[in-house]
């Protein structure tokens, strides 16, 4: 009778981890001029999942399960891993970046009428993400980064976006952004 119990009870506790466990595969993408369709070349994606930390629930934090990162080949395709569990999707911050469009970021949209005029709080109009799921076949619509736009706005952005993400080809990628980005800042300290 205590050996058909203790059966059960490891049972449960296996099938307990196993629906809990996140499962780890890989996926592929596709970057695109959102103007004209054509595959990106050379973008960077990459790729950061978070888990809870420890502590007590709300205040324990996250710490990373994995940072990944891909360039985009010829046809703009590029694989990352995803990680779930059947309790649910861990929290994940995804980012696109090529010289000459505007950052992707799964968390926040870059506002592209942004004007700056001195006084104001960095971005006060940037929206939040809401609707992208990370799955396989997945297509990043990069918008072209206009004469327009504030250059050093979107610098800030990017060096932002990009601190959110350590990884070494994302981080040599926006090198010309974060010197922007520190010039600008520079330039806004001494006023």
């Amino acid at each position: 009778m205590l050996k058909r119990c203790l059966t059960g009870v490891a049972a449960v506790i296996l099938v307990l981890v196993l629906i809990s466990w996140p499962m780890r595969w890989m996926v592929t993408g596709q970057v695109v001029d959102a103007e004209t369709g054509a595959p990106i070349e050379n973008a960077v994606a990459t790729i950061k999942w978070l888990e809870s930390g420890p502590g007590p629930p709300g205040l324990a934090g996250t710490a990373t399960t994995e940072e990944a990162e891909d360039v985009s080949d010829a046809r703009g395709r590029f694989k990352l891993p995803i990680y779930a569990s059947l309790l649910g999707v861990q929290e994940f911050r995804m980012t696109v970046y090529k010289k000459g469009y505007i950052c992707w970021s799964s968390d926040h949209i870059f506002p592209k009428d942004y004007v700056w005029s001195g006084n104001e709080q960095i971005f006060p109009s940037m929206k939040r993400r809401t609707d992208f799921i990370p799955k396989d076949g997945i297509i990043i619509r990069m918008e072209p980064l206009k004469e327009y736009h504030s250059k050093e706005m979107h610098a800030v952005f990017t060096t932002r976006i990009g601190a959110l993400v350590g990884t070494r080809i994302f981080y040599n990628a926006i090198k010309e952004e974060m010197e922007l980005s520190a010039e600008w800042a520079r330039k806004n300290r001494e006023k």
